[in-house]
C-alpha cells in the first residue's frame, strides 16, 4: 500500500512539473490546443528555488513553490484583464460575471504572497516574459485592450477561460504533489473556484 501511494505521489508530482512550466518560451507564441498544454521539454522552465539553495521554512516542497509562483504570475495578468471590462465590454452579463471574479483573483493574490512570505523565496517572477498555457501575455492584454463591444467580450471570455481552465488543472496537480497543508487547502479552493467561474461564464 505504501509502495502505491509513494508511485501515486511521484506521479502526481511529475504531472505537476509539467503543469508548472509547459509552454514558458519566450516570444515563441502560444500553441493551440492539445499541443499548447504539452510543450516540449526544451521549452520548460524549472521552479525557483531559495536563494543560494537555503532550506525554506515550514514544510514546502518544490512543487508548493512552483505553484505559489505560477498561480501569482497568472492571476496578476488576470487581475490587469479583468480591470479592462469596464468600459469595454458591451454585455451587462460580461461584465456583472467580471466584478465578483476580480475581487475574488484580489483576495487569492493576497493568500499566495502570504504563502510565497513563508516560503521564503522572493517575491520575484520567474515566469516573466514567458508565453504558456493560462497566461495573458502582455501583448494579448494590448490587443484586447484595443477592442471595444462585442469584438472586446469574445477575446476577454476567451482568455479567462483558458486561465479558469488552466488554473484548475494545476492546482488539482498541487493538491497531490504538494506538502505544505495550507498550500494545498488554497490549491483545493482556487480549484473549486476556478471550475465554478469557468462553468459561470457568459
Amino acid at each position: 500500500m505504501r509502495a502505491a501511494t509513494a508511485a501515486r505521489r511521484a506521479a502526481s508530482a511529475a504531472v505537476l512539473a509539467v503543469l508548472l512550466t509547459a509552454g514558458c518560451g519566450e516570444g515563441s507564441g502560444k500553441p493551440s490546443g492539445e499541443a499548447r498544454s504539452t510543450s516540449s521539454a526544451a521549452a520548460r522552465h524549472p521552479a525557483t528555488r531559495a536563494p543560494g539553495g537555503q532550506a525554506t521554512s515550514g514544510t514546502f516542497n518544490s512543487s508548493d513553490i512552483g505553484w505559489i509562483q505560477l498561480m501569482i504570475a497568472m492571476d496578476d495578468q488576470a487581475v490587469l484583464l479583468l480591470g479592462l471590462v469596464p468600459g469595454h465590454s458591451s454585455d451587462a452579463e460580461v461584465e456583472k460575471w467580471a466584478k465578483p471574479v476580480a475581487t475574488a483573483c484580489r483576495g487569492e493574490l493576497a493568500r499566495l504572497r502570504k504563502l510565497l512570505a513563508r516560503t521564503g523565496v522572493p517575491d520575484t517572477n520567474p515566469h516573466e516574459g514567458h508565453d504558456m498555457p493560462g497566461m495573458v501575455t502582455e501583448d494579448e492584454l494590448r490587443t484586447i485592450g484595443r477592442a471595444k463591444g462585442t469584438a472586446f467580450d469574445a477575446l476577454f471570455l476567451a482568455a479567462m477561460r483558458e486561465h479558469l481552465d488552466q488554473a484548475a488543472k494545476i492546482a488539482h496537480s498541487e493538491r497531490s504533489a504538494g506538502a505544505d497543508p495550507a498550500t494545498r487547502k488554497l490549491a483545493a479552493s482556487v480549484e473549486r473556484t476556478s471550475r465554478t467561474w469557468r462553468t459561470g461564464l457568459p
